[in-house]
């Protein structure tokens, strides 16, 4: 099942923007823009299709690796 996608919202004045979206965290049948999930601050919305496929790892469940630096 699908966690994480991208979709592609063109506006009125022909501006397109591509929109990292999730499942919704309670309605998980809905697909809403990231930031609904996350906080009003997190930046979902890129002007190209690479900036958003570059961005989607924050979204999308990958862990972040830790790694123990001996002194």
């Amino acid at each position: 099942m699908e966690k994480v996608r991208i979709i592609k919202r063109t506006m009125p004045d022909g501006r397109v923007k591509f929109i990292i979206q999730q499942k919704h965290f309670l309605f998980f049948w809905w697909w809403v823009d990231a930031w609904i999930n996350n906080d009003v601050s997190t930046i979902d919305s890129f002007s190209t299709l690479e900036e958003a496929k570059k961005e989607i790892c924050w979204f999308d469940g990958t862990k972040v690796k830790e790694e123990r630096i001996n002194l």
